[in-house]
């Protein structure tokens, strides 16, 4: 399969739990960006499949995924979340602003 930069992509080896945005190539390393998290990562080429639903969807998945983990909770402790950065990333700052 041939892949481009822009393309919209998930990683076989991690179950397809993020959809990323190929950003660069060197050699058979592909270079990926998160889409809907602020991630950075590097694979494979053999490692992907091109996105074939849409964010919406993409995102039902991951919150089906992660539902089905399983998680003591006496293992942790709660700490109230605090926003330390708004991300200068524009599309994910859009995306942000239009979910309120």
């Amino acid at each position: 399969m041939e892949f481009r930069i822009g393309d919209l992509v998930t990683r076989i080896s991690y179950k397809h739990d993020v959809v990323f945005k190929i950003i660069g190539f060197e050699g058979n390393t592909v270079f990926l960006k998160g889409v809907d998290l602020r991630l950075i990562a590097d694979c494979e080429i053999d490692d992907l499949v091109k996105a074939e639903r849409g964010f919406d969807d993409d995102k039902e998945i991951i919150e089906a995924n992660v539902r089905d983990i399983k998680i003591d909770r006496s293992q942790y402790f709660y700490l109230p979340g605090k926003i330390l950065h708004i991300d200068a990333d524009i599309y994910l700052s859009n995306k942000l602003v239009s979910s309120f």
